[in-house]
Order: structure tokens, then sequence, then C-alpha cells
């Protein structure tokens, strides 16, 4: 395992955070120092951390490289427990790590081993989409039977969520380590016969493949250039959820939307990060408990 830890400063990290979300799939750790950004990130390969690290110095020039350290992977669970806790998403959903257990009845748990893939609920993208799931669900939709898409699924944890809330569906990811690791998850968390993780973008589904309910926590760019696709994959009735947003870009992409025939959505906003959620043919009776 190969990590490298970098010092950014707050304009160079604003310029290359949406390359971040793009090549570091898996996260990464941020820390604040006055007005810079300490950024930690771990790579399974060396080669690929070496190549990340001198496209970080051709971009940011001014960057600091603190450390690079090449160590056992198994460091990388080591790290994980160190930082990995339990989240608690409004008293329905407790993520847990799989080296912890609970005997909490009221919430419905979800195992996550994080490894190489994004998504543990403790970045604000992940938490917004299982805070929108929640208070929809709350409101009857989409409902225990519908089928859901969970685009870009990382570790798995938001196609796990909707399948232990009755739904099934599938997860895709162009990223073979997450396919690997959502498969994992999926299976610690007994979900199997509800939930197939595929490796690959949207060509892989069935050209007639319809969903009640989509979520894609990926790049607003992406969202914006699949968004024709996307709506065509949304059944009536739907719902789409949509993350990975830095709220300065969310009127392009409810722009994009819109143009498509979805009309305006609603927004829920955490840190410097938004979710769009739009419902298709459907009502939402309490909005203002939605995005409160």
């Amino acid at each position: 395992m190969y990590k490298l830890k970098i010092e950014l400063d707050g304009n160079d990290f604003a310029a290359i955070e949406p390359l971040l979300y793009e090549l570091i799939t898996w996260g990464w750790e941020e820390e604040e120092d006055n007005s810079s950004k300490i950024l930690t990130f771990f790579f399974d390969l060396e080669q690929k951390g070496q190549d990340f690290r001198n496209l970080i110095v051709e971009q940011c020039p001014y960057a600091i490289i603190i450390e690079e350290t090449i160590s056992d992977p198994s460091n990388w669970e080591n790290a994980w427990r160190e930082f990995f806790t339990p989240i608690d998403i409004e008293g329905r959903f407790l993520v847990l790590p799989d080296w912890l257990s609970s005997d909490d009845r009221d919430r419905i748990p979800i195992i996550i081993t994080p490894k190489m893939a994004f998504g543990t609920g403790h970045h604000a993208t992940t938490h917004l989409c299982l805070l929108a799931l929640s208070r929809l669900y709350d409101q009857g939709l989409p409902g225990p039977r519908a089928v859901f898409l969970d685009l870009g699924t990382g570790s798995g944890i938001l196609g796990i969520a909707c399948s232990r809330l009755g739904m099934t569906g599938l997860g895709l990811d162009i990223d073979p380590v997450a396919v690997e690791n959502a498969r994992d998850n999926i299976k610690n968390n007994e979900v199997q016969e509800k939930f197939e993780v595929l490796e690959g973008d949207l060509n892989t589904l069935e050209p007639d493949s319809k969903f009640n309910l989509i979520l894609g926590n990926i790049l607003s760019s992406t969202l914006q250039r699949l968004a024709p696709d996307i709506v065509k994959l949304l059944d009536s009735p739907g719902v789409l959820i949509l993350s990975g947003i830095l709220t300065e870009q969310a009127d392009a992409v409810a722009l994009r939307y819109r143009q498509l025939g979805l009309g305006e959505p609603l927004t829920l906003k955490r840190e410097e990060w938004s979710a769009l959620i739009w419902v298709k043919d459907a009502v939402i009776h309490e909005p203002e408990r939605l995005v409160a």
C-alpha cells in the first residue's frame, strides 16, 4: 500500500477538488491547518500512487509533499479502525464497520468494510443520500417494492440501505476494486437476494431497463453528461436522488434535468455539498419535512 500526504492552500484545493472525486473514488482524509488543507491518500498499488503524486505536483506547483510511505496493505484496515466510527442517520440507519456490533433494535444496521471504495457515510455526499432516502421513505416513497439503481455504487452503502428497506435493485461501478468491495458488503449485510452489483457504466444495463429509484453520488459533470440516459431510466412513478454536487454547482445540474422535463428539485444541503431530489408522477405530502 502506498500512502501520500500533501498540503495545499485553499485555492489549489478548490481547483482540483472535482478531479479528486473523479480519480480517488474510495475517498481520502482531510485536515484543516489555518488556510491550508492536509490531505492523506491511500493506494493499493505504488505506481498508481506515484502517478497521482506527479499529477498533483503538475497541477499544484506549490503543493507540499509531507509524507510518502509504502507499507503492508493490512495497515489500511488499521487506519480505518481509527477513523471509522458508527454513524446515525436520523434514527433510521446505523452505519457500522464490520469489527463492531450493535444490539440496537430501533435502527437498521448497515455494515460496511471500507477497503479502497468510497462510501462510509462520513462524507457529506453519502450522508445526504441516506438522509434523503430515509425522509422519502417516511412519506411512502418510493415504496418497499421499488426497483432501484445505485449509480457509482462505491462500497455499496446506498444500495444496501435500499435493500434493508425492502427494495431490490442493481449497483453499477466502473472501478473493479469498488465492485469487489460492494459485493463483500452485500454478503456481510445478507442482502444478496435483493442487491446485485455489476462492473460497468449505464451501457451495461438492458436497453429497456426502468427503475423506481435512481441514486447517483458521483461528479456533477458526470451527472450532467449522463442526464438524458438517467432520465430515460426513471420509471413512473419514480424518485431521483443526485449528490456529489458542490452547492455552487447545484443550479447547473438542476437546470440540466429541468430541461429534460423533471421540473424543480428539492434540495438538501450539508457543509458545502448539495443533494437534488426529484419525484416523478407522485406527491410529496410534506416537502418541508424532507428538506428541513
